[in-house]
């Protein structure tokens, strides 16, 4: 049960990554936020605990550094999301500079003896204060300072990205206003459970204990099976209340069934106008096609050809072939860009481009790449698609 926590937060970063990696790599500051900061919330579960002292050794104090780039990170983050890009800029250096005056601050605590920072830790767990005979060597300035630099380091940074965000908001244009609209309801739902209930405890314990600068949990009620391990939760089931978000509003909706339904079935009148006579074998497998498509939508598939339809469905490739072009009057790359259009209209009108770049709604939709999608677009409605956002949005 102690480890719980991580497991949720690993498996929920792991959905991430899988789901947004392909539109967005900007994915990877969420991803390694939620890592560090369930690292975090891991190691004061086992501070209170009376088990895993040589893990507790290894965690206390050592990954300070990494904390540090947490609120950096959140930052860089939703920048990534408004560029639709991975950011990474030369600034980012700088602001990675206090993580490395942790580093160096922490240096002769680096350097004691790991058997001794064992039996230190298995003396002082469960103890109020915590690890009261713990020497805590520093090399510029002591600990407690440190832990209280972090907390206020990392909201600094929290309050920076919302910022900017509102002044995105207030100056963009009705597309960037609209999708990050979407963006800051999201971050609404989860943000407040990742970061401030816990940094309210981080701040009491910090003042209860300033002579030794160690956090420490003085009511007896916080306890590894107790309400602070309930608190280590949150923030990986925050991310259940926002599906859309964990993957990535993939799932296809009733409107883009509709879109794709209106045209198989524009393409089903031009088959009912066959001769009777002729609707046979070949019009019953026009009928699995369809329907097969329909259902599956294997159209989303960038590899999805001729071949891969006709094993699919048992049915001889020149076969496949005739239906396209004598029933449905059309070839198959063409049926086949139609419905992924359709599909990427009706991502567009559920609000998916508030979420996720042109290059994701594109791969979404089976485009092997962006230029190949705005061809098509502009073939169909002889306009861009973030023209076509901006005049039926």
């Amino acid at each position: 049960m102690l480890f719980l926590s991580l497991l949720l937060s690993f498996i929920v970063a792991v959905i991430l990554l899988i789901h947004h990696w392909s539109q967005n790599k900007g994915i990877i500051y969420l991803v390694l936020t939620i890592i560090f900061y369930s690292l975090r919330q891991f190691t004061f579960l086992i501070i209170n605990s009376n088990a895993h002292g040589k893990l507790l050794s290894m965690l206390f104090l050592h990954f300070d550094p990494l904390f540090f780039l947490m609120g950096p990170f959140i930052l860089y983050y939703l920048k990534s999301l408004i560029r639709g890009k991975l950011v990474a800029d030369r600034y980012l250096l700088l602001h990675t500079l206090p993580a490395v005056l942790i580093l160096i601050n922490l240096l002769p605590y680096y350097a004691s003896p790991f058997a001794s920072k064992v039996i230190e830790m298995t003396q002082g767990q469960g103890l109020v204060p915590f690890l009261s005979k713990v020497s805590e060597p520093y090399l510029l300035f002591p600990l407690k300072y440190q832990r209280i630099l972090m907390v206020v380091y990392n909201l600094t940074y929290v309050i920076a990205a919302f910022g900017l965000l509102l002044r995105f908001k207030r100056s963009g244009t009705t597309y960037i206003k609209k999708k990050l609209s979407a963006l800051i309801n999201r971050i609404l739902w989860v943000l407040p459970a990742f970061i401030f209930p816990h940094q309210l405890i981080v701040i009491y314990s910090t003042l209860q204990a300033p002579e030794k600068g160690i956090l420490v949990y003085h009511n007896t009620s916080f306890t590894s099976d107790g309400p602070l391990f309930f608190l280590t939760l949150i923030l990986p089931l925050s991310f259940l209340f926002v599906p859309s978000w964990l993957y990535g509003d993939q799932s296809i909706t009733s409107t883009g069934d509709i879109l794709i339904h209106k045209i198989t079935g524009l393409f089903q009148k031009k088959r009912g106008e066959v001769n009777e006579e002729a609707y046979s074998e070949k019009s019953t497998d026009l009928e699995r096609i369809i329907a097969f498509i329909g259902q599956e939508k294997p159209f989303l598939q960038v590899s999805f050809t001729l071949h891969d339809l006709s094993q699919e469905l048992n049915i001889p490739y020149f076969r496949v072939i005739n239906c396209f072009k004598k029933e449905l009057n059309t070839s198959f790359p063409a049926y086949r860009k139609k419905l992924r259009i359709a599909h990427a209209i009706a991502l567009l009108r559920e609000g998916a481009h508030l979420t996720i770049s042109i290059d994701g709604i594109a791969e979404r939709s089976g485009f092997k790449s962006k230029s190949i999608f705005y061809a098509a677009f502009k073939e169909e409605y002889h306009m861009t698609p973030t023209e076509w956002i901006k005049k039926n949005l």
